[in-house]
């Protein structure tokens, strides 16, 4: 394909993007029962949405649950939207209470004896050494467990910093708290992170290596 045919491809792929309704035209499609608004809001938002909540429910099982709860809860609310805030502050907002009453539930049950599953969700080792990937896998292990002892607002608020990328002010919006309480949830989360991943580095070099790989 030659350079004039590309360009025609970008200007078009371009034009279509530019030409999708935004969050609150969809939302309000929803409301008015268009099935392809809701569709389209669903194609652009599962993604980011199925990330966190996988992350916040520490299990793709209960992760995707939430995800079909969420977008159920925008479809049964969206005709009662008031746009005090932006669409995307009150998507992430019902999908962290949800995650607030999966935690509630979690707490009442047993401890599961197979944590397998939690740490799939965090990345794969990029190196086939096994060394390092012995490394990675125990240092899954600790954040994963430094997560789930977080108390559930801090855990959201770093979830949504880290993974999701949203500002101080996106995320005060989101858990409907000063911007400066946002803040300090989050340096709390990274402080008990850190002192977690310290413990572990110093039990790496305990159990066998100056390098804080656990052997």
């Amino acid at each position: 394909m030659g350079q004039t045919g590309m360009r025609k491809e970008l200007v078009i792929e371009t034009s279509d993007r530019e030409s999708e309704p935004d969050d609150l035209a969809l939302l309000r499609g929803v409301a008015a029962g268009d099935e392809a608004s809701f569709r389209l809001l669903f194609r652009r938002w599962a993604p980011r949405l199925g990330r966190f909540l996988r992350g916040a429910a520490g299990s793709r099982e209960a992760g995707e649950d939430l995800l079909q709860e969420t977008f159920l809860r925008i479809l049964k609310a969206a005709p009662a939207f008031e746009q005090r805030g932006s669409v995307a502050g009150w998507f992430y907002r019902i999908a962290s209470n949800l995650a607030y009453s999966h935690w509630r539930k979690e707490r009442a049950r047993p401890a599961s004896a197979d944590p397998e599953e939690k740490l799939a969700l965090l990345a794969a080792p990029v190196s086939s050494d096994p060394a390092r990937a012995r490394e990675a896998g125990a240092l899954r292990t600790s954040v994963s467990r430094a997560l789930e002892r977080m108390p559930a607002n801090h855990r959201v608020v770093f979830l949504l910093k880290i993974d999701q990328g949203l500002t101080y002010e996106r995320i005060a919006e989101i858990m409907q708290c000063p911007i400066g309480t946002a803040k300090s949830r989050f340096h709390f989360a990274v402080r008990r992170l850190r002192a977690d991943l310290e413990d572990y580095a110093e039990r790496g070099a305990a159990d066998g290596g100056s390098d804080g790989v656990m052997r």
